[in-house]
């Protein structure tokens, strides 16, 4: 038997261990054999059938890596995949096969920072437009939309396609509203966004999906009626359920048509997701149908803290066409609540639980706009309609106000698990600091004092940290000349006292502000509305807060 044929033999025995599933000792096996070949190499009468037998023992050992590596990928069993993987990369560095596994493995263990540099070394040894679309791909995960972008139009351009599909419209339109809302903020990105999407429809125009990302695109645009048009299509194919309704109700508001807001509003408590997040009753819901005027309705908050004194608003029109109205509030708003109308009992979790209430009827606040069947022209609260404790108020105004300066409520941020694109950045509104002769007061909780100190003219109270409810809250506004707040639950309570009040307004603010072009909000007549003419611009509006605060001073 000759030499070379004794070595061949030994590839039999990490053959076995692989096959046994023993993959570490195979491994071990395996480096120990291609290290005898290169001996043997060193003799050039063994050199042509040693780089044979190298090619050979190599494919061999990455074909059963492989396959033990795709078992483990198929069971989701990652980090072992992952572990093959390497095995097979550190064998051969330049099987594409391989790598797009390894980068497939990497995505689904959120090593997003390992696929992206991958799939940059798989574009340098095979420029496919495939390839191409992965790296794109990795870019998207770690945030890096502009290169996104630019590689997925690089594999498009690779392709040679003059028109995009459907899905490449989709995946390409989205990139560039991930683009807009993070980075750019760039009209012509959210403006490309939507032409994909719109593009994406037009190939095939009754795929709900399309349709969906369509209204989302027209929307994010401001283009209401184009929306509205999406919308009627979608209807009319019947693919609507109770979540495209709720979706389909804001939109309603967004364009002033409050009945058809009213009437799609009430699937926000029908939504597989959110049935459980609505408070409920044993009693039936009142729909604005039933004769109550003997009866009891027990009204329940629903939501954030400011959709409740806005909604207190309309206690007495209940009032009206009930026996007696209860409101069950949220704990913090009781102590400000309670007192407020003797016609209007005000319960909360801690005086009393909701199975002890008696009722007839129950309804969520939200409806009551729906309930009482109102309009654009009628929609309105009006203003001053929730009283402050006077005596409440005398302390503050001893306490903090004893000043001959223009008092000035400033709030910026609202709940953490809210919208954050509705809140200002601190170091944005610092822009106030420009007026003088004010003082201001900050009135948004969890704020450090030395947060405050980037106002350098203008020292900034912060008040908020005397609050212990929602009383004191209206207390300290009460004794405020202005207030000038973000959208959140000081702006809604501001109004409700009817505390003259500028309210700053993202370029996409929440839907029911259905009207934000004239002198005031629509539901607060004392809320005065700047909005933001684009997303995050903050600036330019807040330096036409600025020129209203001026002007005030200047009226007194």
């Amino acid at each position: 038997m000759s030499r070379f044929l004794k070595l061949q033999l030994n590839r039999a025995c990490y053959v076995s261990l692989l096959e046994a599933k023993d993959i570490k000792s195979g491994v071990i096996e395996f480096k120990h054999y291609m290290k005898r070949l290169n001996l043997f190499m060193l003799n050039p009468f063994y050199l042509k059938k040693c780089l044979k037998e190298k090619k050979q023992a190599r494919d061999i050992f990455i074909e059963k890596i492989k396959k033990e590596a795709k078992k483990h990928f198929d069971e989701k069993n990652y980090q072992e995949a992952l572990k093959l993987y390497k095995i097979i990369f550190d064998v051969d560095s330049k099987d594409v096969e391989n790598i797009k596994n390894y980068i497939a493995a990497l995505e689904k263990t959120e090593q997003f920072d390992l696929q992206f540099g991958l799939a940059k070394y798989l574009v340098k040894i095979d420029k496919s437009a495939e390839n191409y679309k992965l790296l794109s791909e990795a870019c998207k995960l770690i945030k890096d939309f502009k290169k996104a972008i630019l590689f997925f139009e690089k594999a498009l351009s690779i392709d040679k396609k003059t028109e995009l599909d459907a899905n490449e419209n989709t995946k390409l339109g989205f990139l560039y509203f991930n683009y807009y809302t993070t980075f750019t903020h760039n009209p012509l990105h959210i403006k490309k966004a939507s032409e994909c999407f719109e593009a994406a429809l037009k190939s095939s125009p009754n795929n709900k999906g399309y349709l969906m990302n369509a209204i989302f695109g027209t929307r994010q645009q401001k283009d209401y009626e184009a929306e509205k048009k999406h919308w009627e299509v979608h209807f009319k194919n019947n693919h609507a359920d109770k979540n495209d309704e709720f979706i389909y109700s804001s939109s309603c508001c967004l364009r002033g048509d409050i009945p058809e807001w009213e009437k799609y509003y009430e699937a926000r408590y029908l939504k597989p997701s959110s049935i459980s997040n609505y408070q409920t009753t044993d009693k039936p819901r009142y729909d604005g149908t039933q004769d109550i005027h003997d009866k009891t309705l027990l009204v329940l908050c629903e939501q954030g803290f400011g959709d409740t004194f806005l909604m207190y608003g309309y206690m007495q029109r209940l009032a009206k066409i009930a026996k007696k109205v209860i409101f069950y509030v949220q704990n913090s708003t009781y102590e400000l609540l309670k007192n407020c109308d003797e016609n209007i009992e005000i319960q909360c979790a801690k005086t009393k639980k909701k199975e002890e209430i008696e009722h007839d009827y129950f309804m969520l606040c939200m409806s009551i706009p729906n309930v009482l069947k109102l309009t654009k022209e009628n929609l309105s609260v009006g203003a001053g309609y929730i009283k402050t404790d006077e005596a409440l108020v005398e302390k503050y105004k001893k306490e903090y106000f004893n000043n001959q300066k223009l008092k000035v409520g400033i709030a910026f941020l609202g709940n953490k698990n809210g919208q954050q694109k509705r809140d200002i950045p601190l170091k944005k509104l610092a822009l106030l600091d420009k007026l003088k002769d004010v003082q201001f007061y900050c009135f948004t909780k969890d704020v450090e004092d030395k947060e405050l100190k980037i106002f350098k003219r203008n020292k900034v109270v912060n008040i908020a940290k005397s609050f212990d409810d929602f009383a004191h809250t209206a207390a300290a506004l009460e004794c405020c000349d202005l207030v000038i707040s973000s959208d959140n639950c000081i702006l809604n309570l501001a109004g409700a006292i009817g505390k003259k009040t500028l309210g700053v307004f993202n370029y996409h603010y929440e839907f029911r502000w259905y009207d934000l072009n004239e002198n005031d909000c629509g539901w607060f007549k004392c809320v005065k509305p700047f909005v933001n003419d684009e997303y995050n611009n903050w600036d330019k509006t807040l330096g036409r807060v600025i020129e209203e605060v001026e002007i005030i001073k200047k009226n007194g």
